[in-house]
C-alpha cells in the first residue's frame, strides 16, 4: 500500500487524446450498421382506429424519424450489471472530461481525456462510463479507452433508463421528438434522428419499460397514441396501439384505458397480435411463464392468460389509487406503488407484502424505478424511517431511523443511511453504527468500502461499524476532491 499521496490529478496536458475520429460524427462512421434503413411506417389507420381508446392526451411533439444502430455487434454480457465485485475506482472531472483510473489500493492505472466538456452529468453502467454535456452524448468502455463515441444531441435533462434495467440509458431531446437509446453491455446506439420522420412523435421516456438486459424498450409514443418497440436485436422498430405496459424478449404489452375500463393487449415484437382482455383500468403489469400479472387502478391483482385470453382475480392490494408499478431488475416481482404505500407481487400474483404508507427511495440508480437486485429498500417519510426489503418472500430484513438519501451496495441489503449523528449501516444482520469521518461521496457495489470528501481530498475506507474491530488497513487517497468516483470490475 503506498505510504504517500499520489500526485493531484490536475490533468496538467498530460493525458493522452483519444481517438474519435472514427466516431466523432454520427455521418461519418467507417461501415455503419444500418439495420433501420428500411425503416417500417407505423399503420396510420391502426392509429386513427385507437384514438378514441387511448387516454393520453395529444401533445404536439416535433418532426421525428425512427431509428438507426451505431455500434458493436459482439452483444454483451450482463454480469457486470448485477455483480457486486470490483476492481478499479475511476475518478471524473466533469469540468475537464478527465477520468483517472486506480486499482483497489490506490495505484494509478491509467488516465485519458473522455473529449467533451463540461459535463452535465456522469453515470457507469457495467464498465461503460456515460456522460452528457449540453449538447452532446459521450460513451467510453473502460476496457477500450482509446475510442469515444459521441453523438450530436442537446439532451434536455438527465439521462433516463428504462423500468426493468440497469444496462440502458436513453437522451431525449426537450420536445420529446428525438430520443437517443443506448445499451452499455454492446454499446449498441438507436438514434431515432436517423431516419424517416414520423409527424408528431413525442417519446415519453420516463415511462419507458425494458427487460433485464436492456435490449428490447418500449416507449410510449403520446403524440401518436401508440408504443414503439426499440430492440437491439432486430433490423426495425414495431408499433402497436395503446400504452407501453410490459415487455419481455418475446412479447409486448399495452394497454387502450377508456374511463374506467381497459383492453390489454398481447403481441410478439413483430407487431403481431396475440390474445387480448378486458379489465378494469390497468397501471401496471409484468409477463410472466404462460400469462401476464396486471394490476389495476384500485389495486386490484389480475392474472392474463396467453393460451386464451382468460383473467382470473389474484387479489387485491391496499396500496390506495394505484400509481404506477415496476418490474425488478431481476425480472420476476413486480413493484407497485400506491397513495397509500407499496406492494411486491411475485410471478404467480401472489402478494409477497403490502407496505402501508412506504414508497420506494429514490436515490442513486433508483432515481425513477427500483433497480437493487435482491432488496427493496422503501422510507416512510412521515415517521423518518427506512426498511430493506427482501424481493424473495417479501421479509422486512432491517428497518431504521432515517432519510431516504441513502446510499447502496448492488444488492440493495446493505443501506448506508446519514442521520444527525453520523451514518448508520442498515443490513440483514442489523442496524449498526458506521463509523465515518468526513462526507461520503461513494459507496461501492458491495458495500464494503466508502469514498469520503476530507479536507479536499478523496480517501476511500473499510466500512468499520460498532460489532467490528477497527480496520488496520489505512484510508487510501484516490485524488482531490471535485470528482465524481465510479467502481467498475475490469
Amino acid at each position: 500500500m503506498p505510504d504517500s499521496r499520489p500526485p493531484i490529478f490536475d490533468d496538467g496536458g498530460e493525458l493522452p487524446e483519444v481517438d474519435r475520429s472514427r466516431r466523432r460524427d454520427r455521418h461519418a462512421i467507417d461501415e455503419p450498421i444500418d439495420r433501420y434503413g428500411d425503416l417500417r411506417h407505423p399503420n396510420y389507420l391502426i392509429r386513427r382506429a385507437v384514438v378514441v381508446g387511448v387516454a393520453v392526451a395529444a401533445i404536439a411533439g416535433g418532426a421525428v424519424a425512427v431509428g438507426t444502430f451505431l455500434g458493436d455487434d459482439d452483444g454483451g454480457s450482463g454480469d457486470a450489471f448485477t455483480s457486486s465485485d470490483w476492481n478499479t475506482i475511476a475518478s471524473v472531472d466533469d469540468i475537464t472530461g478527465s477520468i483517472v483510473l486506480a486499482d483497489d489500493t490506490g495505484e494509478e492505472r491509467e488516465r485519458f481525456r473522455l473529449g467533451v466538456q463540461p459535463l452535465e452529468e456522469s453515470q457507469l453502467l457495467g464498465t461503460t462510463v456515460v456522460a452528457r454535456t449540453d449538447t452532446q452524448l459521450a460513451f467510453v468502455s473502460l476496457k477500450d479507452t482509446d475510442t469515444v463515441t459521441e453523438v450530436d444531441v442537446a439532451a434536455a435533462g438527465d439521462l433516463v433508463m428504462p423500468s426493468g434495467s440497469a444496462q440502458t440509458v436513453i437522451a431525449r431531446t426537450a420536445d420529446g421528438g428525438r430520443a437517443v437509446l443506448l445499451n452499455a453491455a454492446s454499446n449498441e446506439v438507436i438514434d431515432t434522428s436517423t431516419l424517416d420522420e414520423i409527424i408528431g412523435a413525442r417519446y415519453d421516456v420516463e415511462l419507458a419499460r425494458s427487460d433485464p438486459s436492456g435490449r428490447h424498450v418500449l416507449v410510449t409514443d403520446s403524440g401518436n397514441f401508440q408504443s414503439v418497440l426499440f430492440s437491439f436485436d432486430r433490423d426495425t422498430p414495431s408499433f402497436f396501439p395503446g400504452l407501453a405496459l410490459a415487455v419481455d424478449d418475446t412479447l409486448v404489452v399495452t394497454a387502450q384505458n377508456v374511463g374506467t375500463d381497459a383492453t390489454v393487449s398481447i403481441f410478439d415484437h413483430e407487431g403481431e397480435p396475440g390474445v387480448s382482455a378486458r379489465t378494469q383500468s390497468v397501471r401496471a403489469g409484468m409477463i410472466v411463464p404462460g400469462g401476464v400479472v396486471l394490476v389495476t387502478v384500485d389495486g386490484g391483482v389480475v392474472m392474463l392468460a396467453l393460451e386464451d385470453g382468460s383473467t382470473r382475480e389474484a387479489g387485491q392490494l391496499t396500496v390506495g389509487t394505484v400509481l404506477e408499478g415496476h418490474v425488478a431488475v431481476r425480472g420476476d416481482r413486480l413493484i407497485v406503488v400506491g397513495e397509500a404505500g407499496t406492494a411486491v407481487i411475485d410471478e404467480q400474483g401472489e402478494t409477497l407484502v403490502d407496505l402501508p404508507d412506504a414508497r420506494p427511495t429514490t436515490a442513486g440508480i433508483d432515481r425513477r424505478a427500483p433497480r437493487r437486485n435482491d432488496c427493496l429498500i422503501v422510507a416512510r417519510e412521515a415517521v423518518g424511517e427506512i426498511a430493506v426489503v427482501d424481493l424473495a418472500d417479501g421479509a422486512i430484513v432491517a428497518e431504521a431511523l432515517a432519510n431516504p438519501d441513502v446510499l447502496a451496495g448492488t444488492d440493495g441489503c446493505r443501506v448506508l443511511v446519514p442521520t444527525t449523528s453520523g451514518y448508520l449501516l442498515v443490513t440483514r444482520d442489523g442496524v449498526l453504527r458506521a463509523t465515518v469521518t468526513g462526507d461520503v461521496v461513494a459507496f461501492s457495489p458491495d458495500g464494503r468500502h466508502v469514498v469520503v470528501d476530507r479536507e479536499n481530498r478523496l480517501e476511500l475506507h473499510t466500512v468499520v461499524t460498532e460489532d467490528n474491530v477497527a480496520s488496520e488497513d489505512e484510508p487510501i487517497d484516490i485524488g482531490r476532491s471535485g470528482r465524481s468516483v465510479l467502481f467498475a470490475d475490469l
